[in-house]
């Protein structure tokens, strides 16, 4: 497979589900540029008057003073929204170093890999990889919108068999400047308003998560890639040996430079994750357990605790392995054969060695980094946050 048609690959549904959201990757042609900036800013709008809807609806029945149950069949719809928009603007808003970062990325990528190799193994593993969690991804953010979706209708349809009559219903519990239920007409294209806002939000996660995955990915081929070079740096001549040095150790500068890159896209958003999804899983799990209408929440807030525990434990668990393969170049210097390199080739080495020692990592806007202690953070605070809450419920 050439270089370029495997890097393709391995972005190729990231990049078609970007194309929906309004924002270019890998770009091809810049006379698109126009027309996905006024595709992001209208799903954006779009989104967003539901959005502002669901804040009214949360004031309002503040003001009414309505049940915690009832103010929190809400909450979890509006913050995922809000991490959608958090997510998908990040990347917006630093395009220009995601475009240089997709660059690097497709330059790096092995161009002539032997069948067989040890550099063929660690491609064929980490693509494969990549390729099953996008795809397993991609399936739960189906099912998801579908059954997001399609619920409303199908409690209808079941009032409407046991009782003879029913009451029209939305995805999303909203207060609009008009009335949403006044008929069916008006109704049918709330609805219809409301499924589409639930598709931009699933494709927002979507791409960005997969990007990050993507990234990861790379990245971690790479550096093991980096490992497997540095274990053989030492060569017959010792000339032979700087001219490798030389070139794994910007090799290494470059990747840090990338995981740099990623910390600017993501960094910001990653904190607002880390915050939101406490409270998406324990808001989550509260509506599906302990709710009176306990069927109804179960089926409609499934997707909610499926959505938020996967996206938040594949994010650790990505930012984990890219952490552990950066790290491992230390062990492949001290692997090497190191003792019979010239003095300045051990100095040399010796920095690098130091250097690697330090792991590649992307943070929470340096609050928390992103690995899997922070994820088993963020389960022990969703569940005192769910146990408080059942408590003030019970």
């Amino acid at each position: 497979m050439s270089s370029i048609k495997g890097f393709v690959n391995s972005l190729k549904l990231t990049k078609k589900t970007f194309f929906i959201s309004g924002i270019e990757i890998d770009k091809e042609d810049d006379t698109k540029t126009s027309i996905f900036k006024w595709l992001f800013h209208f799903n954006m709008l779009w989104l967003h008057t539901d959005v502002f809807s669901e804040f009214s609806w949360l004031i309002e029945g503040i003001n009414m003073r309505k049940s915690l149950a009832d103010l929190s069949m809400v909450a979890p719809c509006t913050t995922i929204c809000l991490l959608a928009t958090a997510k998908s603007l990040n990347i917006y808003l630093y395009r220009d170093v995601l475009d240089s970062a997709v660059a690097k990325l497709r330059e790096l990528y092995p161009s002539d890999v032997k069948e067989g190799s040890v550099e063929s193994q660690i491609l064929e593993r980490s693509m494969k990889f990549l390729n099953i969690v996008v795809l397993f991804l991609s399936a739960c953010c189906v099912v998801v919108t579908v059954i997001f979706s399609s619920m409303p209708l199908i409690l209808m349809g079941y009032e409407y068999y046991q009782l003879g009559y029913t009451e029209l219903k939305l995805p999303f519990l909203t207060e609009y400047f008009f009335d949403s239920y006044a008929n069916k007409m008006i109704w049918s294209f709330v609805y219809l308003h409301q499924v589409w806002s639930t598709v931009i939000v699933c494709l927002n996660l979507f791409a960005t998560d997969t990007l990050f995955y993507a990234f990861c990915a790379h990245l971690q081929m790479h550096f093991n890639f980096l490992c497997h070079d540095f274990e053989n740096i030492v060569r017959t001549t010792d000339d032979e040996t700087r001219r490798e040095l030389r070139k794994c150790a910007r090799r290494h500068q470059d990747l840090i430079e990338l995981v740099d890159k990623m910390e600017l896209l993501y960094s910001k958003s990653n904190l607002f994750n880390i915050l939101s999804s406490s409270l998406l899983i324990c808001l989550s799990g509260f509506n599906i357990t302990l709710l009176e209408n306990s069927k109804a929440a179960s089926l409609t807030f499934i997707p909610f605790l499926v959505v938020s525990f996967t996206q938040i434990s594949l994010m650790c668990f990505f930012g984990d392995m890219l952490m552990a393969s950066s790290t491992k170049i230390s062990d492949a210097i001290y692997n090497s054969r190191w003792y019979n390199a010239a003095p300045d080739v051990k100095r040399n080495l010796l920095f690098v060695l130091f250097r690697a020692r330090k792991p590649c990592k992307v943070t929470a806007a340096n609050f928390a980094v992103i690995n899997l202690t922070a994820f088993t953070t963020i389960l022990s605070r969703s569940w005192s946050y769910f146990a408080l809450l059942r408590t003030m419920y019970g």
